[in-house]
């Protein structure tokens, strides 16, 4: 019994690689990554950044985002930044005029070699609308204007989907974990029951 329920959770985990794998060697992309190549052309911005949010670690950072790797930004909630004060907040912001400002997106622009002007950062929510999983945020719209509502009504409607998209990435890491703590707990109950069944021998045995 032990070991159909071991060939259960080890075929679980092979289809949970499966659907978590990023990249192939057919070049196909995530979704996450899609959306961070066709946001700037719809919405005619230099780039997009999606955030995730772990409550647990109280850290923040970049899942994918335009010209960057993944983690190369990461901030707690104690930076005061576009990012934190949306997760935080739940709200959505706009900021214009940030290359004449200091703050923590002076450090990043450093670092990547990118000079933010403008920002439009939205939430992204849990599917129940109780939690902030993530941000997205988008920069610099293509020829000097200026974000406006439109622009945020957009990225709304499109982040509705990157709500299912991260979402799934929660689930996927709980159900892992959920699963790991089941294959150690079987195996701890299968050296228990072999250590009980050889003791029970021995008693046995000199009587």
């Amino acid at each position: 019994m032990f070991k159909d329920i071991e060939n259960q959770i080890e075929q679980l985990n092979q289809k949970r690689n499966y659907l978590d794998a990023d990249l192939d060697t057919s070049g196909k992309i995530s979704l996450l990554e899609f959306y961070v190549k066709i946001v700037p052309k719809v919405l005619n911005v230099e780039r997009c950044s999606i955030f995730i949010y772990d409550p647990d670690s109280k850290t923040i950072w970049l899942k994918c985002g335009t010209e960057l790797k993944e983690r190369d930004i990461e901030v707690t909630l104690e930076y005061d930044s576009v990012v934190v004060n949306v997760i935080t907040s739940g709200q959505h912001k706009i900021i214009s005029g940030l290359d004449k400002k200091n703050g923590i997106h002076k450090q990043i622009d450093e670092n990547t070699g990118f000079v933010t002007r403008d920002i439009l950062c939205i939430p992204i929510k849990s599917l129940n609308g109780n939690e902030v999983t993530g941000a997205v945020e988008i920069m610099n719209k293509q020829g000097g204007e200026a974000f406006n509502d439109d622009d945020r009504e957009l990225l709304e409607e499109m982040a509705h989907f990157l709500e299912l998209t991260i979402e799934n990435i929660f689930f996927n890491q709980e159900t892992a974990n959920v699963l790991d703590d089941i294959h150690k707990m079987m195996k701890k109950v299968v050296f228990v029951s072999i250590a009980i069944i050889i003791s029970l021998v021995v008693i046995f045995s000199i009587f």
